[in-house]
């Protein structure tokens, strides 16, 4: 079995966690953002393509969330920083919209990171998608075009400010808790310790 898989499996079990403390394995954000679901605890991981932090992280946090319970929902979001970054929210926001994520997500890291192809600039990302094999280009394009992934670029913009994401990867729990960490392994434990403690918090 692949260690970052283990790790995920062992976290989600309460196997591998160690007892956290505020101001050394987490932090609380200065101003508290609303969850999608109320009735969830929600985790945010707020990353960009270009981190290579991110792009190492990506496997363990992805087997992580394919194991949590109903009650835990995640979500990664793409963060901007500044218009040069505009490009990955909008090419971020396209795989969401025409459900091609799964597909596409790791390839496009692949891509920014390996093959130091530049996605945020759309002639890259352009050329880069008419290479991709099962995906319809020009309607990803079209979509990647549209008002509606302008929209989405935005808010991007917003909720990196509104969530005062000053490095990537953070993970944020339940709208308030910020994980800080060192390792994937620690970071994994981290979260599943806050995850119960939004839990406890519900009831």
């Amino acid at each position: 079995m692949k260690k970052w898989l283990l790790l995920a499996m062992l976290a989600v079990s309460g196997m591998a966690n160690a007892a956290i403390q505020l101001g050394k394995d987490y932090t609380m954000l200065s101003t508290p953002q609303p969850v999608a679901d109320p009735k969830k605890v929600e985790v945010i991981e707020f990353f960009s393509y270009h981190c290579i932090h991110c792009y190492d992280d990506d496997p363990a946090l992805n087997a992580w969330a394919k194991t949590l319970p109903a009650d835990v929902s995640f979500r990664k979001e793409q963060i901007v920083w500044q218009k040069s970054m505009e490009g990955f929210a909008r090419m971020f926001a396209t795989f969401n919209a025409t459900g091609t994520f799964d597909k596409l997500h790791r390839p496009a890291f692949d891509a920014q990171i390996k093959q130091r192809m530049d996605l945020s600039k759309p002639e890259q990302f352009t050329s880069w998608i008419k290479q991709q094999k099962g995906v319809d280009s020009a309607k990803l394009l079209q979509t990647y075009n549209s008002f509606g992934i302008n929209a989405q670029v935005a808010r991007a913009t917003k909720i990196t400010r509104d969530y005062q994401i000053q490095g990537t990867p953070t993970v944020i729990v339940n709208g308030k808790y910020v994980v800080v960490t060192s390792t994937p392994e620690r970071m994994i434990q981290v979260m599943n310790e806050l995850v119960a403690k939004a839990r406890a918090e519900k009831k």
